[in-house]
């Protein structure tokens, strides 16, 4: 049932409203227990395949497995009394996320200064407080927080369908994705930012659906508290912040809207405005835009909170101004400060200097991403990253054992999504955008998928184009026209909106939006800056709902065949199944499991993995 068919009733109860069955409670417990022993316990090692009759069938890696054994810190400040400590097996920017963790911890307090905010790594200390300094402790948050995510996809498809498959194939799919898993089993922070990011699409559907003033009220603040932490942990909350805001504004312009675009509505469809959106509107009252403006508040307030311990020690924060080189405390190439400005840490947390710091480190750290300007080998384009041309190689070891041609087994992990995901997401996009205008008018339909083409394309082109062969910087030398393509598709962005406003087409609307914002969001920041593939780790939960919703329509296709009726439901199933064998046969490049090198070469299809 889509959200257009909750619009037509009105709920009561919290429990009706929240409409979460005793089978759902199973389905999110069952697929986020799957996904946490999955990434706890990999690599898994199928070793009945080998010996069928001696040992124990299945041996497990586990999370905590040192993969790099060179990859060396010295003098991590641990416990009470600074105890410096040795450690080693870090994975990619595992060297610095937990080493932040530990001097959150440290007693007395450790400046560092780090471009992000701070409540991933706060998040991070509990299991280092317990289990100590070591790969399983600093793993151990990302894994749970990205196990955590695949239960929400499930409660935000329900939210859009009352469609038992459709959640749990959307859900599935964000479990067996290889990007989501490996950043889930490394001590980086993106899978616990995007459970947040998750999270808020989630508390949005809730606002979104509410009927009474109780539930409007409820929602919005929930979602206003879950908004500050998603920005206290990383600046991707723009992209659910930019939909969320778009909705709205494109429910409360409704009737302006239909009045304006009388070809954007389904045919037949003479209403100014929908029920479901006339009961929100009742449920806000006229004292909506007030609540809406402390919500905002409530925003900064948890934000700033979040600072709280980082405000306690005195910092050196650094500002940056141009785009020059220097050499890490690591070792590793990073953008140099210029000046430095100095706070001096406040015995307990105080609200204006707590404000002021926040402000502060967050100035600090846009200027570091803005001037972030080094090369690095496994840096990549956003649009390289839908197709997954060129993933990030996080640890690469040949081990002792020989193969067959004498050649050394190889031991990898790579940063890379499920191909089968990916690529069949893209189609699954498109078919979003064909649904969300169907029952249109021509000119509408065909006309606003054009725009998204042709200003894509554009931007593609543009940025591509002013691409510069420099070794020293990833600087790219845009111009008008990129913007133009970028203008274009903020104008298809709001036909989205259009569509799940007047056309009320939410459910396809809302996917095709996740998406391109999650994907979008980035293209402008990658003139000036490095970015990754894991940047795009905010779309995969659109690409599974977008692929689950596509399969679930085509489950209800009968095609006339020889005189009878054919159900496509098979070929909808056979679609997740090459989801999950591809899954299965990628897993040893996700897990850092050895491989002779044919069978890895096998696994290779593009640059980077």
């Amino acid at each position: 049932m889509t959200t257009s068919n909750h619009d037509d009733g009105t709920i009561r109860t919290g429990r009706a409203f929240l409409d979460i069955q005793r089978a759902d409670v199973l389905w999110v417990v069952g697929l986020t227990l799957f996904a946490f022993v999955l990434r706890f316990a990999s690599p898994i090692y199928p070793d009945f395949l080998d010996h069928p009759l001696k040992g124990s069938p299945v041996t497990a890696g586990w999370i905590g497995k040192t993969y790099n054994q060179t990859g060396c810190i010295d003098d991590v400040p641990v416990g009470p009394h600074n105890s410096p400590v040795k450690e080693c097996g870090f994975v990619f920017d595992e060297v610095y996320f937990p080493v932040d963790a530990a001097k959150d911890l440290a007693q007395p307090p450790v400046d560092y200064f780090d471009p992000e905010p701070p409540l991933t790594k706060l998040l991070m200390t509990p299991p280092i407080h317990f289990l100590g300094f070591n790969t399983t402790a600093w793993r151990l948050s990302p894994a749970i927080f990205g196990s955590l995510m695949v239960g929400l996809v499930y409660l935000v498809a329900r939210r859009l369908r009352r469609d038992r498959w459709f959640a749990v194939v959307a859900s599935l799919f964000v479990a067996i994705d290889g990007l989501a898993f490996v950043e889930a089993r490394t001590g980086v922070i993106d899978a616990i930012a995007v459970f947040f990011v998750v999270l808020m699409y989630y508390c949005f559907l809730l606002h979104w659906q509410a009927r009474t003033r109780r539930q409007w009220n409820a929602t919005l603040y929930l979602l206003a508290t879950v908004t500050g932490l998603a920005f206290a942990s990383k600046l991707t909350a723009v992209a659910p912040l930019a939909v969320g805001g778009a909705l709205v504004a494109g429910r409360a312009a409704q009737p302006l809207l239909v009045r304006l675009l009388p070809w954007a509505r389904r045919r037949g469809d003479t209403r100014r405005i929908s029920p479901g959106a006339q009961l929100w509107r009742e449920a806000g009252g006229w004292t909506g835009v007030a609540h809406y403006g402390l919500a905002g508040i409530l925003v900064l307030v948890v934000f700033v909170s979040s600072f709280a311990r980082y405000s306690t020690i005195s910092h050196d924060v650094p500002i940056y101004t141009s785009c020059t080189q220097a050499t890490g405390p690591q070792g590793t190439s990073e953008t140099e400060p210029v000046a430095l400005t100095m706070w001096h840490g406040i015995p307990a947390p105080h609200p204006t200097q707590m404000l002021a710091n926040s402000i502060d480190i967050t100035h600090a750290s846009l200027l570091y991403q803005q001037l972030e300007c080094r090369p690095h080998p496994y840096a990549s384009r956003w649009y390289n990253w839908p197709v997954l041309w060129h993933p990030v190689l996080f640890n690469y070891d040949s081990t002792s054992n020989l193969s067959p041609s004498g050649a050394p087994e190889i031991s990898s992990i790579g940063d890379s999504g499920n191909p089968a995901l990916w690529w069949m997401s893209i189609f699954a996009i498109l078919f979003c955008a064909l649904w969300m205008t169907r029952g249109t008018r021509a000119a509408w339909r065909f006309g606003l998928i054009a725009l998204g083409i042709a200003s894509l394309w554009l931007t593609i082109v543009t940025f591509h184009a002013g691409e510069k062969p420099d070794a020293q910087t990833v600087r790219v030398a845009t111009g008008p026209l990129f913007y133009a393509g970028l203008a274009g598709m903020t104008a298809f962005g709001g036909g989205a909106v259009v569509s799940a406003t007047v056309t009320r087409r939410f459910v396809p609307a809302f996917i095709l939006l996740g998406y391109v914002t999650a994907w979008l969001m980035w293209a402008p920041g990658n003139e000036d800056r490095v970015l990754f593939l894991y940047h795009m780790l905010g779309a995969v939960s659109f690409m599974a709902l977008g692929l689950a919703y596509g399969l679930s329509a085509l489950r209800r296709v009968r095609l006339p065949v020889a005189g009878r009726l054919v159900s496509m439901a098979p070929v909808s199933t056979g679609l997740v199944l090459v989801v999950v064998a591809a899954f299965i046969f990628f897993y040893p490049l996700w897990t850092g499991a050895p491989l002779f090198p044919a069978d890895r070469a096998l696994r290779i299809w593009l640059p980077g993995w």
